[in-house]
C-alpha cells in the first residue's frame, strides 16, 4: 500500500505551511501530508475524504456545515452531486475511523446541518491568534473572570474544558463559545439538562453579545466583550 500522497489544493490555510499533527484515540492525522496512521501504520485514506476529516480535526466540538465542507472538499465548485459525494466521503471516514453513525465516538451528524467531531483531539496550535483585534471576551461565573480565546472554548464537568463546572446538573461537554473575528456564538453539545440564553433554550448556534446571560444546568453566568486598551502610542 503506497502512502497517501501530499495535498494542498482546498485545504485550511495553515495546513499547507505547517507540520500539524493531530491526534484522537488510536489516530493520528499528518495535515500537512494527508497520513491517516494507527499506531504507526498507514491507514488509506483518498484525498477529498482526507480533506474533510481535517477540517473537523481543526474545530473539534463544532458544527462544520455542509456548505462549509463543500467550500473546502470542493473549492472550484466542480463538483457532480455534491449531497451523494460529501455522504459518500464522510462514509469513507467512518470506514477507516471505525466509527459507526448510529453510536459514534468519532464523526457525529447533525441531520440536514453538517458533522461535528465529538472524540478530544491533541492538535497544537490548532488557532492562529487573533493578528488584529483588541476584543477581550471573558465568563463571569461563581466570582470568578474566565478569559475566552479565539476558537473554541467548551463548557462543561470535564476538567480540561475552558469553563471548568463541577456539578452533576452539566455535561461533561455541556456547551462550546465559538470565537472569531466575526464575534462570538453559543451552541449546546447535546446536553441533558439543556444550554439557556436569556432563559430561552439554545437549540442552534446563536450570538452572544456584551452582558448576555446564561444558564448551563444549573450554573448562571454571563458573557463579556469589550475592547481592550492598546499598548502602542500614536507615534509607534
Amino acid at each position: 500500500m503506497s502512502p497517501a500522497r501530499p495535498f494542498t489544493r482546498g485545504i485550511l490555510p495553515s495546513m499547507a505551511t505547517q507540520a500539524r499533527i493531530a491526534r484522537f484515540g488510536p489516530f493520528e492525522a499528518d495535515l500537512r501530508t494527508g497520513e491517516l496512521r494507527r499506531a504507526g501504520r498507514t491507514i488509506e485514506l483518498q484525498e477529498l475524504p482526507f480533506r474533510i476529516l481535517a477540517a473537523l480535526l481543526e474545530r473539534p466540538g463544532e458544527l462544520v456545515t455542509r456548505e462549509e465542507l463543500r467550500a473546502i472538499a470542493w473549492p472550484d465548485g466542480v463538483f457532480l452531486d455534491f449531497e451523494h459525494g460529501l455522504n459518500k466521503a464522510v462514509n469513507k471516514i467512518r470506514r477507516a475511523l471505525g466509527d459507526r453513525a448510529e453510536e459514534p465516538q468519532f464523526v457525529a451528524t447533525l441531520p440536514g446541518r453538517g458533522y461535528r467531531f465529538i472524540a478530544e483531539v491533541d492538535l497544537p496550535e490548532r488557532r492562529e491568534p487573533l493578528p488584529t483585534s483588541r476584543t477581550t471576551w471573558r465568563i463571569l461565573w461563581d466570582s470568578r473572570t474566565i478569559p475566552l480565546s479565539e476558537g473554541t472554548n467548551v463548557i462543561g464537568r470535564d476538567p480540561a474544558a475552558t469553563v471548568f463546572v463541577d456539578s452533576s446538573t452539566v455535561s461533561r461537554r455541556h456547551a462550546v463559545i465559538v470565537v472569531s473575528l466575526e464575534g462570538a456564538t453559543l451552541e449546546d453539545l447535546g446536553s441533558k439538562n439543556g444550554t439557556f440564553l436569556h432563559g430561552q433554550r439554545v437549540a442552534t448556534p446563536t450570538p452572544l453579545a456584551d452582558g448576555d446571560e446564561l444558564a448551563v444546568g444549573s450554573a448562571r453566568m454571563s458573557f463579556r466583550s469589550s475592547l481592550a486598551a492598546s499598548t502602542k502610542t500614536a507615534a509607534e
